[in-house]
Parts: structure tokens; C-alpha cells; sequence
């Protein structure tokens, strides 16, 4: 079962990136009017641009504000050419819809431009396949913290329990004691008979609240376990 959710997750994840669609405009650079090439995410804006500036960084890349862009000038992106290029980029929208705009210009006039856009293209297609494994990622790693939070309460109400049967177990060996007593020295009945009521009481009491409570509390920290296990081996797929 967890293994289908998975795979259906993935798919609906596959159809949600060959939705996307880059289309081609115009932006102004300086007094250029230069081809550039857009795609329009269904994400958050600041998430877009985190994992945007985390792919440039990885490209090693250093950028600086030009334009109302973040721009590379006269460096090699290997991913866009094999040759200095004028690289700009940024990331217009809101919280539900994020906009990634990128352009290259060749610094040499001899590079094949039309090659450029092409790879352009590539770059956002395979970005938005990026910030699907960006977002996994994040999530993986809260949902880490959460099973670690989810195995440290199992260990605590566990431990509570424990206790509790142990002091229980005590509470019953020392009836048989008494009740031992209670048959040796018939004229110490009364008292005996008063310690054992006292032992059943607490017995009784630890039984019908405290123990029942551990042994819940067990049970919902189990639950939790076994759901952040899960979530956890969810995003761990996608984050591959």
C-alpha cells in the first residue's frame, strides 16, 4: 500500500512537470531587447528562488543585481555554453505561483545563439524537475525530525511503563508474602489483612489510571512512529 501511494505520488509529479510550459518572450537588458524564456510554477515565490540560487550556487556561479536581474557576466555555464556568457536571470510571482525568467547572450559574436536558447530551455525544464527534488528534500528532513521526535516520546511513555509494571509486580509479590504471613501468625490477620488492602488499592489505582495511561500513551507514540516512518520513506523516494 505505502508503496503504491508512493508511485502515484511520483506520477502525479511526472504529469505536474511535463505540464509545465516554457514560452518565449522579450526582456530589456540595459537598451537591448533580448529572447529570454519563462516558466510558471504552481509554488511559492520564495521557495522557487531559494532552490533557484541553490542551483546557481552549485553551478558555481556568483551573481550580482542588474536590471531587476541577478546576472553572471562573461562566465562559462557549462549547462548553457561552452563559451563566456551574459547570464540573467529572476523570479517574479506570489505565494501560489512563482514565474522563472533566464536569457544568455554570447559574449563572443561567433557563438551559436540559436544553441544558447536551446539550452535555455533544457535549463527550465530541468529545473522545475529540480524544485520538485528541493522541496522533497526540505520535507524529508522535517519529517526526519519528526520521527526523531516520535521515537524520543515512544522511549519516554515506554520507560513510564515499565515502571509502572514493575512497581506493580512488587505491589503483587508482596501479597503473596503477606497472605503467606497472614497463615503463619494468625493473631497479626487484621494488620496483614490492612497492608493487603493498602497493596490492591495501589494496584488498583495504577491499574485503572496511571498503567492504563502508559500503555496509551505507548500506543499513540507507536502510531506516531509508524506514520512518520512512512512519511519519511515518502520523501526519501522523492528526494532521490
Amino acid at each position: 500500500m505505502k508503496r503504491f501511494f508512493v508511485l502515484a505520488l511520483t506520477a502525479m509529479m511526472a504529469m505536474n512537470l511535463m505540464a509545465q510550459e516554457v514560452k518565449e518572450t522579450q526582456v530589456k537588458i540595459g537598451d537591448l531587447n533580448v529572447t529570454a524564456y519563462t516558466m510558471t510554477l504552481q509554488k511559492d515565490k520564495k521557495t522557487v528562488q531559494k532552490a533557484l540560487e541553490q542551483r546557481l550556487k552549485e553551478a558555481k556561479l556568483k551573481t550580482k543585481k542588474t536590471d531587476g536581474f541577478e546576472a553572471s557576466l562573461g562566465k562559462v555555464f557549462s549547462e548553457i555554453s561552452s563559451t563566456p556568457v551574459n547570464f540573467y536571470s529572476k523570479v517574479d510571482g506570489n505565494s501560489s505561483n512563482a514565474t522563472v525568467t533566464v536569457c544568455a547572450m554570447a559574449t563572443d559574436l561567433s557563438a551559436n545563439q540559436s544553441n544558447i536558447n536551446s539550452n535555455l530551455t533544457r535549463f527550465l525544464q530541468n529545473f522545475a524537475q529540480y524544485v520538485e527534488k528541493v522541496e522533497a528534500a526540505a520535507q524529508l528532513e522535517i519529517e526526519q525530525d519528526n520521527l526523531k521526535k516520535a521515537e524520543k516520546e515512544y522511549k519516554s511513555a515506554n520507560s513510564d511503563l515499565e515502571k509502572l509494571q514493575k512497581n506493580t509486580k512488587k505491589d503483587q509479590e508482596k501479597i503473596v508474602d503477606l497472605q503467606k504471613d497472614i497463615e503463619k501468625w494468625q493473631k497479626n490477620i487484621q494488620s496483614a489483612e490492612k497492608e493487603i488492602n493498602s497493596r490492591k488499592a495501589n494496584i488498583e489505582k495504577n491499574s485503572g489510571n496511571k498503567l492504563t495511561d502508559a500503555q496509551k500513551r505507548v500506543q499513540e507514540a507507536e502510531k506516531k512512529v509508524n506514520q512518520a516512518k512512512t512519511e519519511v520513506e515518502k520523501y526519501r523516494q522523492l528526494a532521490k
